[in-house]
């Protein structure tokens, strides 16, 4: 403690200079903290489908490279899904493109996914206060995603909607299954979502598969791949990652907020180091008179790590609150903070914190206790 009340006391006698030094870690912690959550919010836009529905495995066409890049399959597979071991039940999805007319007259880009009653497996499965399942049922029943309400007007359960000229209802409302793309997604019974995308009547997109209690759905996934090897049959973390991996490899996105992130942690790490380095050299006689009084090479070592965790606990503290305000007032912007990406933001800065501190210790360390009986 009395270190640490020597390290402050030293960076509080030089302000101006201190002040800028915590800015630099401010900034920078608040940069990664962006950064990252912008980009795992994007992420989770993307892997939206695959984690927001309720099937434990996903059969789809061997062509698929995700969502959106798939190709069709014959209805029959739904069948032999369903008698596969380890299976408890197996559904068809379907999917497509239309377009939703608004109030204002402009056609919405749409993604209609077909689901199929009683069960209505592939839907998702967060819905609103209200909306049941079985909300879903009658004939031109659609359900509408709660965050795309604005771009319809806010339209109530009932009112009616046109969905390639043809008449459909709002049913209820489902919610953290919204895409990274100029689409929304509208849930429909299958017969329904065959005439809004002229989908043909032997052909599925999808097979959503449920796995028995007990059973383990790597296994299970494993049997159906056997008994279906034309077909690609991956569990829903699978399909999950096999977006995100897509979406990283054919946008820059990944790289450009990777390197965001490691420039903010270099800047911050610069500015410590400068400042740090400069603070020493400003008081060469002050370090000489603590050697030139018994002060050892550990104790000059603590006394400018004190000072550098110093200026990583404020900053950081600082910097955080900075990112959550920013996160609070801009709930349009797709930023997720999970306690795993905090902790990293924080132990990397930590580090570069104490890494910038090496050269001012070795500065330190190369004093000459002398230097005080110098003119």
């Amino acid at each position: 403690m009395r270190m640490l009340g020597l390290a402050l006391k030293m960076l509080l006698d030089v302000p101006a200079k201190s002040l800028g030094t915590l800015v630099g870690v401010v900034v920078s912690v608040f940069l990664m903290s962006q950064q990252l959550s912008i980009l795992l919010g994007i992420l989770s836009l993307v892997s939206a489908f695959a984690d927001g529905t309720d099937a434990d495995i996903w059969v789809a066409s061997a062509a698929t490279e995700n969502t959106d890049i798939t190709d069709s399959l014959p209805a029959t597979r739904v069948a032999e899904v369903a008698s596969t071991p380890g299976v408890a039940w197996a559904a068809p999805v379907i999917q497509g493109m239309s377009r939703i007319t608004r109030p204002d007259g402009v056609r919405e880009l749409v993604k209609v996914v077909g689901v199929e009653p009683p069960r209505y497996a592939g839907l998702a499965r967060t819905l609103v206060d209200g909306t049941q399942r079985e909300s879903l049922r009658g004939p031109a029943r659609v359900f509408l995603s709660w965050s795309a309400r604005p771009a319809f007007a806010f339209p109530a359960p009932g009112e009616r909607l046109e969905i390639d000229g043809k008449t459909a209802f709002v049913a209820g409302f489902f919610d953290k299954v919204d895409p990274h793309s100029s689409y929304t997604y509208v849930f429909a019974n299958l017969d329904d979502a065959r005439a809004y995308t002229q989908f043909p009547q032997d052909r599925i997109t999808f097979v959503a598969t449920g796995v028995s209690p007990g059973e383990d759905a790597v296994t299970v996934r494993q049997r159906l791949q056997a008994r279906i090897p034309d077909a690609l049959v991956v569990t829903r973390g699978e399909l999950s990652a096999m977006e995100v991996r897509h979406f990283l490899r054919r946008t820059p996105v990944g790289m450009v907020f990777g390197m965001g992130t490691a420039v903010a942690a270099f800047i911050g790490s610069v500015i410590v180091a400068i400042t740090l380095y400069s603070s020493v050299v400003d008081r060469l006689r002050d370090y000489g008179t603590l050697k030139a009084l018994g002060a050892t090479r550990k104790d000059l070592v603590r006394l400018l790590l004190a000072q550098a965790w110093l200026f990583f606990a404020v900053g950081a503290g600082v910097g955080l609150l900075a990112f959550f305000f920013v996160k609070a007032h801009a709930p349009q912007a797709p930023m997720l903070a999970p306690p795993w990406m905090l902790a990293g933001v924080m132990a990397v800065s930590l580090t570069s914190c104490t890494l910038a501190s090496l050269a001012a210790v070795r500065r330190a360390l190369a004093i000459d206790p002398a230097i005080v009986f110098r003119g």
